[in-house]
Protein backbone atom coordinates (compact mmCIF):
# COMPACT_ATOMS: atom_id res chain seq x y z
CA UNK A 1 0.00 0.00 0.00
CA UNK A 2 1.79 3.43 -1.35
CA UNK A 3 0.11 6.30 0.38
CA UNK A 4 0.85 9.75 -0.99
CA UNK A 5 3.54 11.19 2.22
CA UNK A 6 6.86 12.23 2.07
CA UNK A 7 9.70 13.48 4.02
CA UNK A 8 13.00 16.15 3.04
CA UNK A 9 15.76 17.23 5.47
CA UNK A 10 17.88 20.01 4.84
CA UNK A 11 20.90 21.16 6.91
CA UNK A 12 22.03 25.24 7.06
CA UNK A 13 22.51 27.74 9.50
CA UNK A 14 20.71 31.56 9.78
CA UNK A 15 21.26 33.02 6.11
CA UNK A 16 19.84 36.44 4.81
CA UNK A 17 17.16 34.71 2.63
CA UNK A 18 14.60 32.52 2.63
CA UNK A 19 14.92 28.67 2.34
CA UNK A 20 12.20 27.04 0.47
CA UNK A 21 11.38 23.60 0.17
CA UNK A 22 8.47 21.76 -1.97
CA UNK A 23 6.88 18.51 -2.66
CA UNK A 24 5.19 17.59 -5.41
CA UNK A 25 4.02 21.44 -5.58
CA UNK A 26 1.92 20.08 -2.97
CA UNK A 27 3.40 20.63 0.50
CA UNK A 28 5.89 23.50 1.34
CA UNK A 29 7.69 24.89 4.33
CA UNK A 30 9.97 27.95 4.37
CA UNK A 31 12.25 28.86 6.63
CA UNK A 32 12.92 32.81 6.69
CA UNK A 33 15.11 35.14 8.60
CA UNK A 34 14.15 37.86 10.10
CA UNK A 35 17.13 40.13 11.36
CA UNK A 36 18.10 37.85 14.29
CA UNK A 37 14.60 35.52 14.40
CA UNK A 38 14.72 32.80 12.27
CA UNK A 39 10.53 32.01 11.19
CA UNK A 40 9.35 28.55 9.84
CA UNK A 41 6.26 28.33 7.95
CA UNK A 42 4.08 25.33 6.45
CA UNK A 43 1.91 26.08 3.17
CA UNK A 44 -0.47 24.01 1.65
CA UNK A 45 0.15 24.45 -2.59
CA UNK A 46 -3.38 22.79 -3.45
CA UNK A 47 -7.40 22.85 -2.78
CA UNK A 48 -7.46 20.35 -0.53
CA UNK A 49 -6.53 20.09 3.25
CA UNK A 50 -3.26 18.39 4.55
CA UNK A 51 -1.50 17.56 7.89
CA UNK A 52 1.73 18.39 7.85
CA UNK A 53 4.51 17.60 10.55
CA UNK A 54 8.22 19.84 10.29
CA UNK A 55 10.82 18.48 12.77
CA UNK A 56 13.75 20.69 13.67
CA UNK A 57 17.18 19.91 15.33
CA UNK A 58 18.84 22.79 17.06
CA UNK A 59 21.86 24.27 18.26
CA UNK A 60 22.13 27.06 20.35
CA UNK A 61 18.18 28.38 19.03
CA UNK A 62 15.21 28.83 21.25
CA UNK A 63 11.77 29.44 20.80
CA UNK A 64 9.50 32.30 22.87
CA UNK A 65 8.41 29.80 25.09
CA UNK A 66 11.42 27.49 26.06
CA UNK A 67 14.76 25.95 24.89
CA UNK A 68 14.66 22.88 23.54
CA UNK A 69 16.73 20.74 21.19
CA UNK A 70 14.21 19.52 19.43
CA UNK A 71 10.53 21.07 18.24
CA UNK A 72 7.91 19.01 16.59
CA UNK A 73 4.80 21.23 14.82
CA UNK A 74 2.21 19.14 13.55
CA UNK A 75 -0.64 21.82 11.61
CA UNK A 76 -3.59 20.84 9.58
CA UNK A 77 -3.94 23.15 6.67
CA UNK A 78 -6.81 23.99 5.10
CA UNK A 79 -6.60 24.90 1.54
CA UNK A 80 -3.84 26.82 -0.40
CA UNK A 81 -3.34 28.05 3.36
CA UNK A 82 0.12 29.26 5.07
CA UNK A 83 1.15 30.01 8.11
CA UNK A 84 4.15 30.60 11.21
CA UNK A 85 4.30 27.82 13.39
CA UNK A 86 7.60 28.41 14.71
CA UNK A 87 10.30 31.49 15.68
CA UNK A 88 13.85 30.73 17.12
CA UNK A 89 16.37 33.34 18.08
CA UNK A 90 20.14 32.78 19.23
CA UNK A 91 20.19 31.52 22.27
CA UNK A 92 23.81 33.61 22.62
CA UNK A 93 25.20 35.99 19.98
CA UNK A 94 28.88 34.84 20.25
CA UNK A 95 27.91 31.05 18.85
CA UNK A 96 27.04 29.39 15.66
CA UNK A 97 23.53 28.63 15.31
CA UNK A 98 22.70 25.14 13.48
CA UNK A 99 19.25 24.00 12.28
CA UNK A 100 18.51 20.70 10.65
CA UNK A 101 14.95 20.20 9.68
CA UNK A 102 13.11 17.12 8.72
CA UNK A 103 9.43 17.63 6.54
CA UNK A 104 6.85 15.51 6.71
CA UNK A 105 2.96 15.82 5.24
CA UNK A 106 -0.23 13.11 3.96
CA UNK A 107 -3.51 14.12 2.66
CA UNK A 108 -6.35 14.75 4.61
CA UNK A 109 -7.62 15.91 8.36
CA UNK A 110 -5.57 14.81 11.81
CA UNK A 111 -7.52 12.56 13.83
CA UNK A 112 -10.53 13.67 11.96
CA UNK A 113 -13.03 11.88 13.57
CA UNK A 114 -14.63 8.78 11.72
CA UNK A 115 -18.96 8.75 11.31
CA UNK A 116 -19.25 5.64 12.10
CA UNK A 117 -22.92 5.54 11.40
CA UNK A 118 -21.99 5.75 8.16
CA UNK A 119 -22.73 2.46 5.78
CA UNK A 120 -20.62 2.19 2.55
CA UNK A 121 -21.58 0.67 -0.39
CA UNK A 122 -19.74 -1.87 -2.16
CA UNK A 123 -16.90 -0.30 -4.64
CA UNK A 124 -18.24 -2.25 -7.27
CA UNK A 125 -21.75 -2.86 -9.82
CA UNK A 126 -24.48 -3.72 -7.81
CA UNK A 127 -25.69 -6.98 -8.16
CA UNK A 128 -22.10 -8.17 -8.75
CA UNK A 129 -20.42 -10.53 -6.26
CA UNK A 130 -16.42 -10.90 -5.77
CA UNK A 131 -14.55 -12.95 -3.30
CA UNK A 132 -12.89 -10.83 -0.35
CA UNK A 133 -9.39 -12.17 -0.84
CA UNK A 134 -7.72 -9.94 2.18
CA UNK A 135 -9.79 -8.38 5.04
CA UNK A 136 -9.19 -6.80 8.12
CA UNK A 137 -5.90 -8.23 10.00
CA UNK A 138 -4.96 -9.78 6.65
CA UNK A 139 -1.69 -11.44 6.96
CA UNK A 140 -0.45 -10.86 3.76
CA UNK A 141 -0.28 -6.90 3.94
CA UNK A 142 -3.32 -6.09 5.82
CA UNK A 143 -1.31 -4.90 9.36
CA UNK A 144 -0.55 -1.67 11.38
CA UNK A 145 -1.63 1.07 8.61
CA UNK A 146 -3.83 -0.86 6.56
CA UNK A 147 -5.29 -3.03 9.32
CA UNK A 148 -8.79 -2.18 8.53
CA UNK A 149 -8.55 -2.47 4.76
CA UNK A 150 -10.82 -5.10 2.12
CA UNK A 151 -9.21 -6.67 -1.16
CA UNK A 152 -11.53 -7.63 -3.51
CA UNK A 153 -10.33 -10.26 -6.18
CA UNK A 154 -12.01 -9.04 -9.85
CA UNK A 155 -11.03 -9.57 -13.20
CA UNK A 156 -8.65 -6.59 -14.98
CA UNK A 157 -10.98 -3.76 -16.11
CA UNK A 158 -13.63 -4.71 -13.86
CA UNK A 159 -15.29 -1.11 -13.20
CA UNK A 160 -14.83 0.35 -9.62
CA UNK A 161 -17.46 2.34 -7.88
CA UNK A 162 -17.30 5.12 -5.31
CA UNK A 163 -18.75 4.06 -1.57
CA UNK A 164 -19.16 7.02 -0.16
CA UNK A 165 -19.41 10.72 -1.43
CA UNK A 166 -16.50 12.51 -1.86
CA UNK A 167 -13.80 15.07 -3.97
CA UNK A 168 -11.27 13.76 -5.33
CA UNK A 169 -7.94 14.83 -4.70
CA UNK A 170 -4.95 12.75 -5.55
CA UNK A 171 -4.89 9.76 -8.04
CA UNK A 172 -2.32 8.11 -10.31
CA UNK A 173 -2.54 6.03 -13.61
CA UNK A 174 0.78 6.28 -15.35
CA UNK A 175 1.94 2.88 -14.03
CA UNK A 176 1.72 -0.88 -15.63
CA UNK A 177 4.20 -2.54 -13.19
CA UNK A 178 2.54 -5.17 -10.24
CA UNK A 179 4.29 -7.43 -8.21
CA UNK A 180 4.01 -9.53 -5.26
CA UNK A 181 6.94 -7.20 -3.27
CA UNK A 182 6.47 -3.82 -1.64
CA UNK A 183 9.71 -2.67 -3.99
CA UNK A 184 6.51 -2.18 -6.58
CA UNK A 185 4.06 -0.65 -4.18
CA UNK A 186 5.05 2.67 -5.84
CA UNK A 187 3.73 2.05 -9.15
CA UNK A 188 0.19 1.52 -7.83
CA UNK A 189 -2.62 3.17 -9.55
CA UNK A 190 -5.11 4.59 -7.52
CA UNK A 191 -8.12 6.88 -6.70
CA UNK A 192 -7.84 9.38 -3.19
CA UNK A 193 -11.43 10.57 -2.15
CA UNK A 194 -11.63 13.49 0.63
CA UNK A 195 -14.71 12.52 2.69
CA UNK A 196 -17.32 15.38 4.32
CA UNK A 197 -15.76 14.08 7.94
CA UNK A 198 -12.06 14.51 6.88
CA UNK A 199 -11.23 10.92 6.25
CA UNK A 200 -9.75 9.85 2.92
CA UNK A 201 -11.16 6.40 1.35
CA UNK A 202 -8.53 4.88 -1.60
CA UNK A 203 -8.93 2.89 -4.31
CA UNK A 204 -6.03 0.89 -5.54
CA UNK A 205 -4.36 -1.38 -7.75
CA UNK A 206 -6.35 0.20 -10.88
CA UNK A 207 -5.20 -0.71 -14.52
CA UNK A 208 -2.73 1.46 -16.64
CA UNK A 209 -4.85 4.60 -17.86
CA UNK A 210 -8.13 3.36 -15.60
CA UNK A 211 -9.04 6.20 -13.79
CA UNK A 212 -12.20 7.92 -14.93
CA UNK A 213 -12.46 10.85 -12.86
CA UNK A 214 -10.45 13.82 -12.58
CA UNK A 215 -8.56 15.76 -9.48
CA UNK A 216 -11.15 18.01 -8.20
CA UNK A 217 -13.90 16.46 -8.99
CA UNK A 218 -17.17 15.83 -6.40
CA UNK A 219 -18.03 12.41 -6.51
CA UNK A 220 -21.74 10.96 -5.34
CA UNK A 221 -21.91 7.09 -3.99
CA UNK A 222 -21.73 4.49 -6.76
CA UNK A 223 -20.51 6.95 -9.37
CA UNK A 224 -18.04 4.90 -11.57
CA UNK A 225 -14.49 6.18 -10.24
CA UNK A 226 -12.27 3.74 -12.38
CA UNK A 227 -10.91 0.00 -13.79
CA UNK A 228 -9.84 -2.77 -11.29
CA UNK A 229 -5.93 -3.32 -12.35
CA UNK A 230 -2.81 -5.58 -10.83
CA UNK A 231 -0.58 -2.61 -10.61
CA UNK A 232 1.74 -1.76 -7.27
CA UNK A 233 1.78 -3.90 -4.59
CA UNK A 234 -0.12 -6.81 -5.52
CA UNK A 235 0.02 -10.73 -6.00
CA UNK A 236 -3.18 -10.83 -8.06
CA UNK A 237 -6.16 -8.59 -9.94
CA UNK A 238 -8.06 -6.87 -7.03
CA UNK A 239 -9.01 -3.82 -5.80
CA UNK A 240 -7.73 -2.80 -2.36
CA UNK A 241 -10.47 -0.64 -0.79
CA UNK A 242 -10.08 1.10 2.70
CA UNK A 243 -10.87 4.26 4.95
CA UNK A 244 -7.68 6.19 6.50
CA UNK A 245 -6.89 9.26 9.08
CA UNK A 246 -4.37 11.36 8.71
CA UNK A 247 -1.65 11.28 11.40
CA UNK A 248 1.63 13.50 12.44
CA UNK A 249 4.43 12.99 10.73
CA UNK A 250 3.27 11.83 7.33
CA UNK A 251 1.46 8.80 8.63
CA UNK A 252 -2.23 7.66 8.30
CA UNK A 253 -3.88 4.71 9.82
CA UNK A 254 -7.12 2.74 8.27
CA UNK A 255 -10.12 2.93 10.59
CA UNK A 256 -12.99 0.38 10.71
CA UNK A 257 -15.95 0.83 8.65
CA UNK A 258 -19.10 -1.12 7.77
CA UNK A 259 -20.84 -1.90 4.22
CA UNK A 260 -24.32 -1.51 3.90
CA UNK A 261 -25.13 -5.17 3.74
CA UNK A 262 -23.77 -5.98 7.19
CA UNK A 263 -27.39 -4.70 8.21
CA UNK A 264 -29.07 -7.10 6.58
Amino acid sequence: MQKKFFSACVLSCISFFTDAYCIDNWACFEKVNNGLKLEYWLSNKQPYPITSTLEVITKNLKSDNAIHSRYSETRVLGPLARIKVLSLTPISQNRPVRSHEDFFWTPGIQNSVHNNDYRYALPYAQNSSFRLVQGVNGSFSHQGASRYAFDFAMPEGTAVYAARDGQVIDLQESHNKGGASRRYAKYANFVTLLHDDGTTGDYYHLRKNGVAVSLGDYIKRRQLLGYSGNTGFSSLPHLHFAVYQAKSHGKYQSVPIKFEQDDN
